[in-house]
């Protein structure tokens, strides 16, 4: 999986971070979001492996795509039981839980720097795309191929190409 993050991030960007952060237990822990953004590549990897807290499932899912958990978890393919107990356990996630969540962070973030608002990435992560066979970005961010082909569609919007 592609680690780094693009170039030139907007100011709006760093705001919408922290705002993530919050100060609900994230604040600056290795699991939050901006927290995770800063990291290097090797120590994205490293925290992927040994597991997000199961916590920031639920922030993602309400606090930035703005969506019941239970269509997060479907979305990525991980068994709801299975969560919500490490949720509700405050235990951490797998690495390749953690790894999907990764995915979401990076593709919101590239969304969001790519329409400027994060209103509108959630949303277009979330409506069918005929270049995903007709899912949705969300549904296809549990592979490599899937990451891989929604971010090459956001890169087709920033160039101008219909996506």
């Amino acid at each position: 999986m592609v680690l780094n993050q693009p170039a030139g991030r907007d100011p709006a960007a760093g705001k919408r971070a922290k705002a993530f952060a919050g100060s609900n237990g994230l604040g600056a822990q290795p699991h939050d979001f901006e927290s995770f953004r800063k990291m290097d590549p090797l120590e994205q990897r490293r925290q992927i492996r040994e597991g997000m807290e199961a916590i920031i499932i639920d922030r993602v899912a309400k606090e930035l795509l703005h969506i019941p958990v239970q269509t997060l978890l479907s979305g990525l393919g991980l068994p709801s039981s299975t969560i919500l107990r490490k949720i509700s356990k405050e235990e951490r996630l797998s690495g390749p839980e953690s790894d999907r969540v990764a995915r979401v962070l990076y593709v919101f973030e590239q969304a969001a720097e790519v329409f400027e608002d994060d209103t509108l990435a959630a949303e277009w992560m979330q409506r069918p795309h005929m270049e995903l066979g007709g899912l949705r970005p969300l549904e296809v961010l549990d592979s490599q191929p899937g990451y891989d082909r929604v971010r090459d569609l956001l890169l087709r919007v920033i160039h101008g190409v219909s996506a």
